[in-house]
């Protein structure tokens, strides 16, 4: 039994978490295709509308990608007294080159949380590691949302 269920949705570090799952999918079943390729049919399989391979790391996963699972978690609980508090990613750390968060891109993200339908939200993924800009950028999208 669960009161919530939290997916973690950390668009910055989705980036280059895909390209890492990408370039290994390359380098085992799908070796004979190139990566863009396989980039590119994992996220129309997927449903996600993103960057390009070459960009993706560095621009990480979009708010929209937030909306849209947490809207996708949400209509998979329809009927269950369960919430959807989705992981919102607040500087977890990734490679360099990779996106860093900013508050503009906190803003958004928890923005978008709501916006498909979620309940709650948690600033992921330790407090230790956020920037005191970026966690304050949250709570300027909750109060801006009537959270708060």
């Amino acid at each position: 039994y669960s009161d919530f269920i939290r997916p973690a949705l950390y668009n910055n570090a989705a980036g280059g978490r895909f390209v890492s799952f990408v370039k290994g999918a390359h380098s085992s079943v799908y070796g004979d295709v190139p990566p863009a390729t396989i980039s590119d049919v994992l996220l129309k399989q997927l449903g996600y509308d993103e960057a390009p391979y070459d960009q993706l790391a560095a621009t990480g996963f979009s708010a929209s990608y937030v909306e849209r699972e947490t809207r996708r978690s949400v209509a998979d609980v329809t009927g269950h007294p369960v919430q959807i508090w989705p992981g919102v990613d607040i500087d977890v750390p990734v490679e360099a080159g990779e996106r860093h968060c900013t508050p503009d891109g906190v803003k958004q993200a928890v923005k978008a949380a709501f916006a498909g339908g979620a309940q709650g939200i948690i600033l992921s993924r330790n407090y230790t590691e956020m920037k005191p800009e970026n966690l304050s950028a949250a709570g300027d999208a909750l109060r801006e949302l009537g959270k708060i």
